[in-house]
């Protein structure tokens, strides 16, 4: 079994970055994403990020 130094969970914006942000620092990262495609539901769905 593969072992990463971190799990991200969603490929949106925010798990994008988390993961791009620990990669730059050597981790080793993977991301799982329940869509077929990448990106979140700001970039499938038509809606504006917000929290």
């Amino acid at each position: 079994m593969r072992r990463y130094d971190f799990v991200v969970l969603g490929s949106g914006p925010a798990g994008q970055y988390a993961a791009l942000e620990a990669a730059s620092h050597g981790a080793s990262v993977v991301i799982v994403e329940r869509e077929p495609r990448v990106g979140g539901a700001c970039l499938h769905r038509g809606t504006i990020p917000s929290k």
